[in-house]
């Protein structure tokens, strides 16, 4: 796949200030998202159970519900209203570095800080990101996140882990976190592109479909998990990184509710 001026540009944006790059930062992709009809205390990555069905005999689950859409930012300039950090670190993110993005710089540590979050309330929903990262380092991810509290939580994203024979190195994972423990795999699922993913997770009562795309409109289903979650909540996170200066850059969040 060529390259495109875009990407080179990113690209250079996320090599933190090497002086190979001279190039203006990354506009916005501002791309459309498409509204599907969907068809069906925080750790490292974890790793996938070897007894777990690979993502391409994952079964879906099916509903004929149409996701209804009632949230969109695309980080221009000011956040929309609703959102919260939790343990802000506001050095560590930025509206205007990169415009047109969210840009996160990872941190490490046991617990995520800048956990980016909002209210949703309906128990059926749908959300989407577009991120640029590329992680080199265990445990690198940046993700789009459902979140009860640091004990239960599902996270979809771009992510490094590089345990032989169980993890693909930089990869799409979809980690489940159940009363402080890792639940089934994580589909830990090699990708052509290696710098970007767009992210999709559906939620139809109790589970969540992870669905990964390279152009934002042909999708395909990483993997499903259960969760039983109070309250959840919705939103971004990048984190986990032992390496300083990692960044990520979200394009986009929606929020979209299913009746």
């Amino acid at each position: 796949m060529k390259p495109s001026v875009r990407k080179l540009a990113v690209l250079c944006t996320l090599a933190v200030l090497t002086s190979a790059c001279a190039s203006q930062p990354p506009s916005p992709t501002n791309t459309p998202v498409p509204i599907s009809t969907p068809t069906a205390a925080p750790s490292p990555t974890p790793l996938p159970s070897s007894t777990s069905p690979p993502p391409t005999a994952t079964s879906t689950p099916t509903s004929t519900a149409t996701p209804y859409p009632i949230f969109r930012d695309d980080f221009a300039g000011t956040l929309q209203p609703g959102w919260t950090w939790l343990r802000e670190n506001d050095s560590k993110w930025s509206l205007t570095s990169e415009p047109g993005f969210l840009r996160i710089v990872l941190e490490g540590g046991s617990f995520h800080r800048n956990l980016f979050i909002r209210e949703v309330e309906s128990e059926d929903f749908e959300i989407t990101t577009h991120v640029l990262f590329k992680p080199t380092t265990n445990f690198q991810i940046a993700a789009l996140l459902v979140y009860q509290d640091d004990a239960t939580m599902i996270k979809f994203g771009r992510a490094f882990c590089d345990v032989q024979n169980l993890c693909v190195g930089n990869g799409i994972y979809f980690d489940n976190m159940q009363n402080a423990q890792f639940s089934g795999t994580n589909y830990a699922t090699d990708t052509v592109l290696q710098d970007e993913a767009y992210l999709r997770i559906t939620k139809i009562g109790s589970r969540l479909t992870g669905s990964y795309s390279e152009d934002g409109t042909n999708w395909m289903v990483i993997g499903v998990h259960e969760s039983f979650m109070a309250d959840p909540k919705v939103g971004l996170v990048a984190g986990q990184s032992n390496v300083v200066g990692a960044i990520a850059l979200f394009d986009y969040f929606t929020l979209m509710e299913i009746h």
